[in-house]
């Protein structure tokens, strides 16, 4: 599969000044007399999809500047602390909900020809319509870029992803499809949308809507897991970088099951047990304890059962059906296997 890099847009952005409380407004520079550096391009998701590995591929070209904070939300916040209840501490401590916050995230940027955060509920089912309006007021010439990944298959990662990271408490894959509905109209977590972020024709024509088709760039999962180097050239080169770099793109937030979820919660959440253990354990004996404990722990995803993925197929129809010309690609074999 050959993939055609086009000319990119180059001009480099600065956060405006003179608005304090509007989306494209930021806070003073932290260098003073200088103009802040703003975002011109943003990995938009889709989740489960391999955006956290592009985020570290990108970040290791020298004429990019990736945010050090992966998904701050920022265009899907509106100002404001979401709806939904917050599953952790971690997870909002990255969001960001002021525009002086989100201004914070750019300071590190100097002469990098393209400045970018990757958020990947920024293509979802939550608020597509008004997070792509958001972003387009912010900059109209903002650059895209989306990986999109078999639904059915995205879904079904999903859910075990949020299952082992304690967000996802329901124990069934189908349950938690049945229960979707009744989340939304509950303001639960938008991650929790296994289903519905799979959805990518509803959840991406509303960029295509507002951004020319030179400014979105959009991937397919298989071909970014198979040529890696492929699908960055054209990347680079769509952000006016030199597209001759070579970055490896680590494996990075692949997702597992696991034997026990109160392990994994015990070797990744801050909780008492730990702390104890870590006032014992010191230097390489710590290390090694916790690795052997995570060996133990993880296992493969189990492949998604034959008959839920013909169901989740025939419920996706329509919209792979939509989404092949609206990103001029051919996804047949998205419908068969």
């Amino acid at each position: 599969m050959k993939l055609e890099a086009r000319n990119a847009m180059t001009n480099v952005e600065t956060l405006p000044m003179n608005r304090p409380n509007t989306l494209s407004a930021a806070a003073p520079s932290a260098r003073a007399g200088a103009p802040l550096r703003a975002p011109n391009d943003l990995v938009i998701g889709a989740q489960k999809c391999g955006t956290t590995a592009l985020y570290d591929a990108l970040r290791q070209h020298p004429a990019i500047y990736m945010s050090p904070v992966k998904e701050p939300f920022y265009f899907v916040l509106n100002g404001a602390p979401p709806p939904f209840k917050l599953p952790s501490a971690e997870y909002q401590a990255r969001l960001r909900y002021t525009t002086e916050s989100y201004a914070a995230l750019f300071h590190g940027a100097t002469d990098q020809r393209a400045i970018g955060e990757a958020s990947a509920l920024y293509l979802s089912s939550y608020q597509p319509e008004r997070t792509a309006a958001n972003i387009q007021a912010f900059n109209p010439q903002m650059r895209l870029i989306a990986l999109l990944r078999q639904p059915a298959e995205r879904a079904w990662s999903s859910f075990h992803y949020y299952r082992a990271r304690g967000f996802e408490p329901i124990r069934r894959f189908s349950t938690a499809l049945a229960a979707e509905a009744t989340r939304r109209n509950a303001d639960g977590l938008p991650d929790l949308r296994h289903f519905a972020n799979g959805c990518y024709f509803a959840n991406l024509k509303p960029y295509f809507d507002r951004f020319p088709r030179e400014q979105i760039r959009v991937y397919l999962y298989e071909e970014w897991n198979q040529q890696p180097q492929t699908v960055l050239r054209d990347i680079f080169a769509f952000l006016g970088v030199d597209n001759k770099v070579l970055v490896e793109p680590p494996r990075t937030n692949v997702t597992h099951s696991y034997r026990h979820r109160w392990l994994q919660h015990f070797l990744h959440e801050p909780n008492r047990p730990r702390k104890w253990l870590e006032q014992i354990l010191h230097g390489r004996l710590r290390a090694r304890v916790y690795a052997r404990l995570r060996r133990y722990n993880r296992r493969t995803l189990p492949p998604l059962d034959a008959r839920m993925r013909r169901e989740l197929r025939e419920r996706y129809r329509s919209d792979i059906a939509q989404l092949q010309p609206l990103i001029e690609r051919n996804l047949s074999h998205w419908l068969t296997g």
